[in-house]
C-alpha cells in the first residue's frame, strides 16, 4: 500500500480523535454542572412555601376553633341557671295573682253586703269599689309582668339557638378550612416523596459521569503513540538504492523495524481504546440506565399529578381547584358568621331591655301595694264603727292576709328580680365581650384566609405554567448526553480504523521481509546488523520501552531494561 495513503489515514484518525476527545471534553464538565431544570426547582419551591402558609393557617384555625363550645360551656350554664331563676319568679307572680282573685271576691261579697246595708253601707262601699279596682289593677300587672317574662325567656332561649347557630357557623367555618388544609396536606404528602426521590436520584448521576470523565486521558495515549506512529512513517527511506548491495539491505531491514514499531504502538493503543472504552461504556450504561430511570419517574409524575386528561385522580391542578372551592365556601362561612353575630348583639341587648322593663313592671305593683295597705286600714275603720257591715269584718281580716301575703311576694320579686338582672348584665357584658374578641379573631382569620386565598390562586396560575413546561434535568441535558454517546460510538469506532491502520503495515512488514530473505539469499546470510549507525540511532529513538530488545536485536545493539512492560515511553 502506498506511504502516503497509510499517513492520511493515520491522520484522519488522529483527527477524528481529537475531535471526539474535545467534544467531550467539552460536554463532560457542562454535563457535571449540577443543574436541575428551572420548572422542578420552581415546583419544589411552590409545594414548599404553599406548606409553610398552609401550616401558619391551620395553627390560627386551631387557636380559634379548639375547644370553642367547651369555652362559651359555662356561659350557657349559667343561661339556664338564670332561666331557673325565673321560674322561681314564676311561683310568685301566680302567688301574687291567686292572691288578687281571691282579694276580689272577698271584695265582691263585702260590696253585697254592703249595698244592703242600704246608706249606712255607702262609705264601705266606696272602699270596697276602690279595692276591688285595686286587686284588678294588681291582677293585670301582674299579668303583663308574666308577659314580659315570657318574652325574656322567648329572647333567652333565641339567644341561646343563635349563640348555636355561631358555634355551627365557626364549626362550617373550621370545617371547609379543615377540608381545604388537609386538602392541601394531601396534595404536598402526595407529590413530595416522588419530587424528593427525583431530587435524590438526580444526585446518583453525576458519579458515573464523572468517573467516565476520568477515561479522557486516552486522547494523550492516542495521541501521543499517533504522533509517533506517523514521526515513524516519515523516516521510511522509498528512495532505491544499489541492488543487492549493503545499503539497500540496511534500508530494507530499517524500514521493516520502523513498520514494526508502529505496529507495535498501535496494537498498544488499539489495547489502551478496546480497555479504555470497556471502562467508559460501563459508566456510562450507569448513567444511561439512571438516565432513563429518572426519565420514567418523571413521565410517571406528569401522568399521575400533572396530566389533566389522567382519571388517576391525583391531579395536583384540579384537587387545588377543589381545595379553592373549600375555602369558598369557608369565604361565605365568614359572611354567615358575621349576619349570625349581628343577630346575636340585637338579642342581648332586647334581653337587657327585656329585663328592665320587666322590673319596670313590677315597679307598677308597689304604688299598686301601697293604696291597698291604705285601703286596707280604712276598710278596718270603717268595720270599726259601722255596726251595718260588722259580718263583714272577718272578710276585712282575710283581706288583710292576703295584702300581707302579696307584698311578701313583691318582696320575695324584687330581690329575685334585681340579682337576676344584675347578673345577667353581668354575664351578658362578660359574654358579649368574649364573642366581641371571638369576632375580631375571626376578622383577623378571614384576613389572613382572604390572603391565603389569594397566594392559592397565584399558586394555581404559577402551577399550570410549571406543568406546561415541566422537565427534570435543565435544558439541553439530553441534548448532550445523546452527543456524549455518539462521541463514545466513535471512539469505539476508531479501533477499526486503528487496526485496518496496522494490518497495512503488517502487510507492508511482509512485503519487505520477503525482499529481505531474498538479499539475505543472494549473500548467503541469515541474519544482518545495520551497519548504518544513523537508522540504529533512529530506531533506538522510536523504541518503545516494551519493544527495547527486539529493536536492539534488530540494530545489533544491546538495550538495558527500563520500565515494566505495557508501560509506554515516548522521547
Amino acid at each position: 500500500m502506498d506511504l502516503q495513503l497509510i499517513l492520511d489515514s493515520v491522520k484522519e484518525t488522529s483527527d477524528l480523535s481529537q475531535k471526539y476527545f474535545l467534544d467531550l471534553g467539552n460536554l463532560f464538565p457542562s454535563l457535571l454542572n449540577k443543574e436541575i431544570s428551572p420548572s422542578l426547582r420552581n415546583l419544589q419551591a411552590v409545594i414548599k412555601e404553599l406548606s409553610e402558609n398552609n401550616e401558619k393557617s391551620t395553627a390560627s384555625e386551631k387557636e380559634i376553633f379548639d375547644n370553642s363550645q367547651d369555652k362559651y360551656k359555662p356561659f350557657l350554664d349559667q343561661l339556664n341557671s338564670k332561666i331557673e331563676t325565673l321560674s322561681e319568679l314564676d311561683k310568685f307572680i301566680a302567688g301574687v295573682k291567686e292572691d288578687s282573685e281571691q282579694m276580689e271576691l272577698i271584695a265582691l261579697n263585702a260590696m253585697v253586703i254592703s249595698i244592703k246595708s242600704g246608706e249606712k253601707g255607702q262609705a264601705f262601699s266606696r272602699i270596697t269599689e276602690n279595692l276591688q279596682r285595686l286587686s284588678n289593677d294588681m291582677f293585670q300587672y301582674s299579668d303583663q309582668l308574666l308577659a314580659e317574662e315570657k318574652q325574656l325567656i322567648e329572647h333567652i332561649n333565641k339567644l341561646k339557638d343563635i349563640f348555636s347557630g355561631i358555634l355551627a357557623s365557626q364549626e362550617n367555618v373550621s370545617m371547609s378550612g379543615n377540608a381545604g388544609s388537609q386538602g392541601i396536606e394531601s396534595i404536598i404528602s402526595s407529590i413530595s416523596a416522588p419530587l424528593s426521590t427525583m431530587d435524590s436520584d438526580l444526585g446518583l448521576i453525576y458519579p458515573p459521569i464523572q468517573k467516565a470523565m476520568e477515561n479522557l486521558q486516552l486522547q494523550d495515549i492516542i495521541r501521543q503513540g499517533l504522533e509517533h506512529v506517523t514521526a515513524c512513517l516519515h523516516e521510511v527511506k522509498t528512495q532505491t538504492e544499489v541492488p543487492g548491495s549493503d545499503e539497500e539491505l540496511d534500508s530494507v531491514c530499517f524500514n521493516i523495524a520502523l513498520y514494526e514499531l508502529c505496529v507495535d504502538v498501535l496494537n498498544d493503543i488499539i489495547n489502551y481504546v478496546s480497555k479504555g472504552f470497556v471502562e467508559f461504556d460501563e459508566n456510562w450504561n450507569d448513567v444511561t440506565e439512571k438516565l432513563e430511570s429518572i426519565k420514567s419517574q418523571k413521565n410517571n409524575f406528569s401522568t399521575r399529578f400533572l396530566d389533566e386528561t389522567s382519571d388517576s385522580g391525583e391531579n395536583v391542578a384540579m384537587r387545588l381547584s377543589a381545595v379553592i372551592g373549600r375555602f369558598k365556601e369557608m369565604m361565605d362561612g365568614f359572611n354567615s358568621y358575621h349576619l349570625v353575630q349581628k343577630d346575636l348583639l340585637h338579642v342581648t341587648q332586647s334581653i337587657n331591655e327585656k329585663a328592665r322593663t320587666m322590673y319596670t313592671v313590677f315597679g307598677n305593683l308597689r304604688p299598686v301595694m301601697s293604696r291597698l295597705h291604705h285601703v286596707r286600714i280604712l276598710q278596718q275603720i270603717e268595720v270599726a264603727k259601722n255596726e251595718a257591715i260588722k259580718q263583714v269584718k272577718d272578710s276585712v281580716t282575710d283581706m288583710d292576709d292576703l295584702i300581707n301575703s302579696s307584698n311578701l311576694s313583691l318582696d320575695s320579686m324584687e330581690k329575685l328580680l334585681s340579682v337576676f338582672i344584675r347578673e345577667a348584665s353581668n354575664l351578658l357584658v362578660e359574654f358579649n365581650n368574649s364573642i366581641t374578641k371571638d369576632n375580631q379573631s375571626m376578622l383577623d382569620l378571614r384576613k389572613e384566609k382572604t390572603e391565603f386565598f389569594d397566594e392559592l390562586q397565584i399558586t394555581q396560575k404559577n402551577l399550570y405554567e410549571i406543568i406546561a413546561h415541566f422537565d427534570v434535568f435543565p435544558e439541553g441535558f439530553d441534548e448532550k448526553c445523546r452527543l456524549v454517546a455518539e462521541d463514545l460510538s466513535g471512539i469505539n469506532n476508531l479501533n477499526l480504523k486503528l487496526k485496518k491502520c496496522r494490518d497495512n503495515l503488517s502487510e507492508q512488514v511482509k512485503e519487505l521481509s520477503s525482499v529481505r530473505s531474498k538479499l539475505f539469499a543472494a549473500k548467503n546470510i541469515s541474519e544482518w546488523n545495520i551497519k548504518n549507525s544513523k537508522f540504529s540511532e533512529i530506531i533506538n529513538h522510536f523504541t518503545i520501552t516494551a519493544h527495547k530488545e527486539a529493536a536492539g536485536k534488530i540494530g545489533g545493539f544491546e538495550i538495558e531494561h527500563g520500565a515494566e512492560q505495557g508501560e509506554i515511553t515516548f522521547f
